[in-house]
């Protein structure tokens, strides 16, 4: 009798914590961690995973620019991200710059574009099968000269890649059909990210990328530009995560802008 009443007890502590299980299997174990990506934080790639449901993030970056022909000029990155639904996060960005600028004459201080975006998760890895996520930006034209609503669309690709490495894919198209008549109304975009644990498995506290991109010239008759990037992501606490990076364009043909080096430091904070 005592054993039929544990038993009873056990299925129903099975039944009660079984659907507990499901939702935590189905949701993204995406915290503000040094392996997870964002872009900027430090380079310009993102990995396929989205913030975890309901958690908040700040994120912030100081980047220096040396554009060619230009003087160096400086830039605040700011992101608040929100984790409103399962596999699925927003957005909400802003970029005051002042000094040098690639593509911009002017070295006066510029608020600039107020971005919204939404990126999806639609599935983990598994197998030979990656991790694949779309998000999608609009950027409001507040910042100095901006026309027309722009918006950039990227699909994210992330995939394991040897023992411990992580390559990653983003295809773009940016877009600014009301934008000035020097402008192209669509570019597309390519960036080919890695990232890979630094003393794995002896320390789980740092992660170093690297990054190959190119785009197109922003101003029609310009070509295409190719860029390199290098950089680290240091867990500092149980949420919060120092990056540090260093990009350049290595080539652009047709006079397309470009920059000669871009530094790169920030500080994200979950909670």
């Amino acid at each position: 009798m005592a054993s039929n009443r544990r038993l009873g007890t056990a299925r129903k502590l099975l039944y009660t914590l079984a659907p507990v299980a499901l939702l935590l299997a189905a949701a993204p174990a995406r915290a503000v961690d040094h392996n997870n990506i964002d872009a900027h934080r430090p380079l310009s790639f993102d990995d396929a995973e989205a913030l975890a449901f309901r958690e908040q993030a700040l994120e912030f970056g100081l980047n220096l620019g040396w554009p060619r022909r230009r003087s160096l000029g400086g830039a605040l990155e700011a992101e608040y991200l929100y984790g409103f639904a399962l596999n699925s996060h927003l957005s909400l960005g802003f970029e005051p710059s002042l000094g040098g600028r690639a593509g911009e004459t002017s070295t006066g201080f510029d608020f600039g574009d107020v971005s919204l975006g939404l990126l999806h998760n639609f599935n983990r890895e598994h197998g030979n099968t990656p991790a694949f996520s779309l998000r999608g930006d609009l950027f409001a034209p507040t910042g100095r000269d901006s026309k027309g609503v722009a918006f950039r669309l990227r699909g994210i690709a992330s995939k394991q890649a040897g023992r411990y490495g992580r390559v990653h894919l983003n295809v773009d198209l940016n877009g600014n059909p009301g934008g000035a008549r020097a402008e192209r109304p669509f570019t597309p975009g390519l960036v080919i990210g890695y990232s890979r644990p630094l003393g794995y498995p002896t320390k789980f506290t740092t992660t170093g990328l690297a990054e190959l991109s190119v785009r197109a010239g922003e101003e029609r008759g310009t070509g295409a530009v190719l860029g390199v990037g290098l950089g680290i992501r240091k867990q500092v606490g149980f949420r919060s995560v120092l990056d540090l990076g260093i990009q350049s364009d290595l080539a652009g043909w047709n006079d397309a802008a470009r920059d000669r080096v871009r530094l790169v430091a920030g500080y994200s904070y979950g909670f």
